[in-house]
């Protein structure tokens, strides 16, 4: 387990390179919620929960230089819903356009095809990782023109399918993980201790690193889902939908060739 542990915060760093902050308001920034940068053939997306991608237009993501934004660009296709509290689905797709395009791949990574785990069979193991920007991590330093963001990232186990009927969720489409919030790693300090609340962390993966990997000394960690909820009913649980969501979307309304999903299908 110990050597597991190691290949899951040698992960961290791939999954960070894939994934954004979403801001609000230009003056005094504000986090919106979380986004991950995904390539598709010639396609690049930027994924995240359709309640924050509703805002395309107004919100933006920081540049690699200091203080550098940019509102991305593109075409959006989201999951409609009249009443977002009660879409279970809440899931995102910005199609990047051209102009906007350049700028971002100067700063971010983005996730290939191969790394999308399309069928995948969720364990109840501590295998998988939230990362993404809690808005209590991400605010402007007391009496100083500098905005701190600090990555948050957790160690988590998806409950068993038997319990999802008590969150109103379906195991074909959704994920649910465990927050256990009084042992979260702290990456500052590099200790554990009480976490952060989740607000702001909407539309952040959730990564599966394979035990497998142990043999070959690969850092491939896998995407999973699309986080989108933090339960108010119980706030020990993080509440996603399956990647093969959001393929089925893409696939869908841009017809790309890629695999089929052999557990949901998006019609």
């Amino acid at each position: 387990m110990e050597e597991y542990r190691t290949l899951q915060f040698s992960s961290v760093g791939v999954m960070k390179s894939c994934s954004c902050i979403i801001l609000t308001n230009t003056s005094n920034y504000k986090a919106h919620g979380t986004g991950v940068f995904i390539q598709i053939k010639e396609h690049y997306f930027l994924v995240s929960a359709a309640h924050v991608l509703d805002r395309h237009g107004e919100f933006f993501i920081f540049l690699g230089q200091e203080y550098e934004i940019i509102k991305p660009g593109g075409d959006t296709y989201i999951n409609r819903a009249e009443d977002r509290s009660k879409d279970l689905v809440d899931i995102g797709v910005l199609h990047l356009d051209d102009d906007c395009l350049p700028h971002i791949l100067r700063s971010y990574s983005f996730l290939q095809a191969e790394d999308l785990a399309i069928n995948h069979i969720f364990q109840n193991e501590q295998f998988y990782t939230f990362l993404g920007y809690p808005a209590t991590r991400a605010k402007p330093i007391y009496k100083t023109d500098v905005f701190d963001v600090n990555t948050f990232f957790h160690f988590t186990v998806p409950i068993k399918t038997e319990y999802y009927a008590e969150f109103g969720r379906n195991p074909f489409v959704n994920v649910v993980a465990s927050y256990n919030k009084k042992s979260a790693y702290d990456s500052r300090k590099g200790t554990y201790g009480v976490g952060p609340d989740l607000y702001g962390i909407s539309g952040c993966g959730l990564w599966f690193t394979d035990p497998s990997d142990l043999a070959t000394g690969i850092i491939k960690p896998k995407l999973t889902a699309i986080m989108t909820d933090w339960s108010i009913k119980n706030r020990n649980i993080i509440i996603g939908t399956r990647i093969d969501v959001v393929t089925g979307m893409v696939k869908k309304f841009l017809d790309i060739d890629f695999p089929d999903s052999m557990i949901v299908r998006v019609i």
